[in-house]
């Protein structure tokens, strides 16, 4: 298996940081993500930095597909655990790593989850 860069690395260490999840958890999202997984929808860019992602994820259990949109501003998810919760569901953390995966491929620099106060809002809201 190839090793991620270590900006990534560096990114996902925090994320599980801010999440207040163990680092393996994850590590294992952000190898669930393949072309059969997760699919692209759109990528939101203004000017020259990516402002977000729009996505479409597989269902771990199911051959359900969930629409999820992460951002600067927040984050949405068709999934129960997000819709009717209110929670930080996987989907979510996926698309945050998307994003972050992406921004960096294209700007060459990923994003700073602690920048993300919805993220530590929903975070403190599940407690």
């Amino acid at each position: 298996m190839r090793q991620p860069p270590e900006e990534i690395k560096i990114f996902l260490l925090n994320l599980a940081k801010i999440l207040g999840v163990r680092v393996e958890k994850i590590l294992d999202l952000y190898l669930y993500v393949s072309p059969d997984t997760v699919k692209i929808v759109e990528v939101v860019e203004r000017g020259s930095e990516i402002a977000g992602v729009r996505l479409a994820v597989k269902s771990k259990k199911s051959d359900v597909w969930y629409y999820t949109s992460v951002g600067h501003y927040g984050a949405k998810c068709t999934c129960r655990g997000s819709s009717v919760g209110g929670k930080i569901c996987r989907h979510m953390v996926i698309g945050v790593i998307t994003w972050s995966v992406i921004s960096l491929l294209k700007t060459g620099t990923a994003i700073d989850p602690s920048a993300l106060h919805w993220l530590k809002y929903l975070k403190e809201t599940e407690k």
